[in-house]
């Protein structure tokens, strides 16, 4: 073993790195390394490393600035749109998940409170997870995508909530009643204060910070551990502290800013986190504890879904867009990670729960990973069955409203950025067109300008069967994502005449999309060096002044309208 702290830390951070380029080969998360590291390291196996004072000080900064970065994130305009089924699902899920996991860890054997940690900590997903995957898939602004994120909001809500109460409860259960009444007044006191800071003082204070990128830093992470000293002489948690001085600079133009700047401080510590809390794990908690970690997985992996597929379907949405909701929601979270630490730091749980919630992070984590990554062929497997139980009135059917054609000479899939501009000149051109897109809210704002559009996603077939109908004489895809692509060739490229155009993120998706019958194949990188060349060969200086300037205005125009 190990004594040395330095000499730990580099062992942590070396294999770290190593489990991490692994993981990322197998296209797993990096938390799912950082849990594998601490099993590595500690009893568990070679037994290098143990949990020390220094140790648990550096994991609790990592939580610290997750949290804080948490608060800067929060965005309440996500659940302006879909605030009603976000709350209904979110907010069910959690209910329904707590309820059927209680009850399931009760006939596990386990005690009241033990169970009601569990049954907690299985309702969470993982906010750091399903963004990463959503994003990698540019499904971050689909229906189902915008959902998940409502939905994660809600969660997030509830998860400090709960390390509001098990940070200020005490473990007298005789005074329950009272102890949780004073820790809510408190807590709503101490959230006013927060809030009239961040309306009346954080803006004139912070514009006069962020003047120097350094001194924004620095002032962030000051104001960061004063809440957490006035929060710790309220006998509030830590990580209540951080989280809400996050959200007392959520609502400033330099949050984002200061949210970047902070996530490598982050990812540094988070390692060390996640490092520790595995170490906790002892073989003969082990043993005893791996058929509970499975069944616990499994509902988690196929109840949770369930139960998100239920919600929705009840409120008139598409199997396929409950179906990816719920994949994407298929895990635990870093919050049920740091709900049962803050559990076993109170001593309302032993180690063994500490335990069997990591195992079933492990789980979780991996299997939900390849869960959303193949998602959609997933439900394609599925899909007749699924169809057969969707309501008659499909609610997401509206975001796209009613066609005025049967034939469209122009097909374009995806008016985001590339696509807008797209639209602009076929508009101009005055041509028959119509627009594909899985963002409803682009696609209110593109119905306002008069502009033909249908709600819908080149990987649906319900989608691909509607338009072949149109018959269209030329097929545009803006969407970079090379599966879709090819799924768009096999539908149109049946029919020769029809031209296809499409973007590519990588050369050998370009080759590969000729080969599959491609007319044109964009990779932005290329297209850009020959435009700019273009430009310098037809303009002179005044010429590209002229043209930067009026493509300037553009921009801010599309921008100020949420167009791009």
């Amino acid at each position: 073993m190990v004594d040395n702290f330095f000499v730990q830390l580099a062992i942590i951070i070396v294999v770290s790195a190593f489990l991490a380029a692994f993981s990322r080969f197998l296209k797993q998360p990096l938390i799912l390394a950082y849990i594998i590291t601490g099993l590595l390291l500690g009893p568990l196996f070679l037994n290098y490393i143990t949990s020390s004072d220094t140790l648990n000080l550096f994991s609790q900064l990592g939580i610290t600035i997750l949290l804080f970065i948490v608060g800067l994130n929060m965005d309440f305009n996500i659940l302006k749109k879909f605030g009603f089924i976000s709350l209904i699902t979110g907010l069910g899920q959690v209910i329904i998940t707590f309820i059927l996991g209680f009850f399931i860890t009760k006939l596990l054997g386990f005690g009241n409170i033990e169970a009601f940690y569990i049954g907690i900590a299985l309702t969470f997903s993982s906010t750091i997870i399903i963004i990463k995957l959503l994003s990698d898939k540019y499904d971050l602004n689909t229906l189902y995508g915008r959902i998940a994120v409502g939905c994660l909001l809600i969660q997030d809500f509830i998860a400090i909530l709960m390390l509001i109460l098990i940070g200020g409860l005490s473990t007298n259960q005789d005074s329950l009643l009272t102890t949780l009444g004073f820790t809510l007044l408190k807590c709503a006191g101490l959230i006013l204060v927060i809030l009239l800071f961040s309306k009346y003082v954080a803006p004139y204070l912070f514009h006069k910070l962020a003047k120097t990128q350094e001194l924004l830093f620095v002032s962030g992470l000051s104001w960061c551990f004063l809440v957490i000293l006035l929060v710790l002489k309220m006998n509030f948690s830590i990580e209540i502290g951080s989280f809400l001085a996050g959200l007392g600079l959520g609502a400033l133009p330099y949050s984002t800013e200061l949210s970047n700047k902070l996530k490598y401080l982050r990812d540094f510590f988070i390692i060390l986190f996640f490092v520790n809390l595995s170490l906790q794990v002892v073989i003969k908690d082990v043993s005893s504890l791996i058929i509970p970690a499975i069944i616990l997985s499994v509902f988690v992996l196929i109840g949770k879904p369930v139960i998100v597929m239920g919600l929705m379907w009840l409120f008139g949405y598409k199997s396929r867009t409950g179906v990816l909701a719920g994949f994407s929601l298929a895990q635990i979270s870093e919050f049920s990670l740091i709900l049962v630490a803050l559990g076993l730091a109170a001593n309302h749980i032993n180690s063994n729960i500490v335990t069997l919630v990591t195992l079933v992070g492990i789980i979780t984590i991996a299997f939900s990973t390849y869960m959303i990554l193949y998602s959609e062929s997933i439900y394609q497997y599925f899909s007749n069955y699924l169809r057969t139980f969707e309501r008659k009135k499909i609610r997401e059917h509206e975001a796209g409203g009613s066609l005025h054609h049967e034939n469209y000479n122009i097909i374009l899939f995806g008016a985001h950025r590339a696509g807008y501009s797209v639209v602009k000149r076929l508009l101009k051109a005055k041509e028959k067109f119509l627009v594909v897109d899985y963002d409803p809210e682009l696609i209110t704002k593109l119905k306002k300008k008069d502009v033909e559009c249908l709600y819908g996603d080149i990987s649906d077939p319900e989608t691909l069967d509607t338009i072949t109908s149109f018959k269209p004489k030329t097929v545009i895809s803006t969407v970079p994502s090379f599966e879709d692509n090819l799924i768009l060739l096999k539908y149109f490229k049946k029919n020769k005449n029809v031209v296809v155009i499409a973007v590519a993120k990588e050369v050998h998706d370009v080759i590969t999309l000729y080969k599959a019958g491609a007319d044109f194949v964009i990779l932005p990188e290329i297209i850009t060096g020959y435009k700019i060349a273009d430009y310098l060969t037809h303009l002179d200086h005044n010429g590209i002044r002229k043209f930067g300037k009026r493509y300037y205005k553009s921009l801010l125009n599309d921008v100020k309208n949420g167009l791009i």
